[in-house]
Formats: structure tokens, sequence, C-alpha cells
């Protein structure tokens, strides 16, 4: 009897040991968000920066969801506003449509996000 009350606990344990990692596709979503970031966003834009040390020629992107107003167009940051413009581009940013498409354009801006 005390050896099954002691497998049960150990496996409860186990159970609640693992709820507390990240989940696996979670990590795997940052890190292709980051990716893409990389290959599609770093040459214009810091994402490690505030936008007083970026010497990129777009603005940093760090903190970008938790600022009071978006760098450029000082509107309150919202998701759908980031998508058009990833998706369109803007003044000096160029159109993504044709290289991202929704999935990655969502990814990636999880991974803005996440800074």
């Amino acid at each position: 009897m005390n050896c099954r009350w002691l497998a049960i606990t150990a496996f409860a344990v186990v159970l609640s040991a693992a709820d507390t990692r990240t989940p696996p596709w979670a990590t795997s979503q940052l890190v292709i968000g980051r990716d893409l970031f990389r290959e599609n966003c770093a040459v214009c834009h810091d994402i490690d920066k505030d936008k007083m040390h970026s010497r990129k020629i777009g603005p940093s992107l760090n903190h970008l969801f938790t600022n009071p107003t978006l760098p450029m167009s000082h509107a309150k940051p919202n998701r759908q506003y980031v998508v058009v413009r990833i998706k369109y581009g803007g003044a000096l940013m160029p159109a993504f449509s044709k290289k991202l498409d929704d999935s990655d354009i969502n990814i990636l801006i999880d991974y803005i996000a996440s800074k």
C-alpha cells in the first residue's frame, strides 16, 4: 500500500512540474519569429535597444506594444495597424505582403510583442 501511495505522489509531482515549463510549440514560435525578424526587419529596426540608442533608419521596435504611441504614426499601438504596416509598408518601409504570409506576419508580431 505504501509503495502505491508513493508512486501516485511521485507521478503527481512529475505532472505538476511539467505544467510549469514553457510549451515547446511556444518556444519554437518565438524562435521562428526571431528568425523572421532577423531576415526581414533587423536591417532597418532594432528590437533590443530603445529608440534613443538605435542607429538604424527605422524606429526601434523595443517595447512596441507597451509604449503609449507607435513610433512614426503616434497612434495607440495595436496589432491590426502593425499587420497593415508590415503588409503594405509605409513612407520608407517596404511592403512585405509578397514575402510574408499571414501566418509569418502573426508569428513575427508575437515575437515583437515579446520584447
